[in-house]
């Protein structure tokens, strides 16, 4: 797992395996940068191939860490059969999902309303 900031956004690149062992290697170190970090989170999965289901509750776990802090996690580069999985366990909706880094950062300081 790769972390890096730009500008306030933590950018996590998640590794292309998100299985059992996946998850266990990289949960631990996850929720010790967003604990640290305290804010806005981009959880690049472009290199994801694999999901599974403990993925998607390492995730919201760390959503739900994040947004009694005023931060959010947000997913980008989800191939499309991520993107299926996503859509069919509804997980699609705890999360903004962009296509690519650049728009993503983007939308971060982009103002709302």
């Amino acid at each position: 797992m790769k972390v890096e900031l730009i500008n306030d956004v933590l950018v996590v690149q998640l590794p292309a395996r998100l299985d059992a062992v996946g998850v266990a290697s990289i949960e631990e170190q996850l929720a010790i940068a967003v604990a640290n970090h305290h804010g806005k989170v981009l959880a690049d999965m472009s290199q994801v191939t694999f999901v599974a289901s403990l993925a998607l509750r390492m995730l919201l776990t760390t959503l739900k860490a994040v947004q009694p802090l005023g931060g959010d996690v947000r997913l980008v580069g989800l191939q499309p059969p991520i993107a299926e999985i996503f859509r069919k366990s509804r997980f699609d909706t705890f999360f903004q999902i962009y296509p690519d880094r650049t728009i993503a950062l983007a939308a971060y300081t982009a103002p709302s309303g």
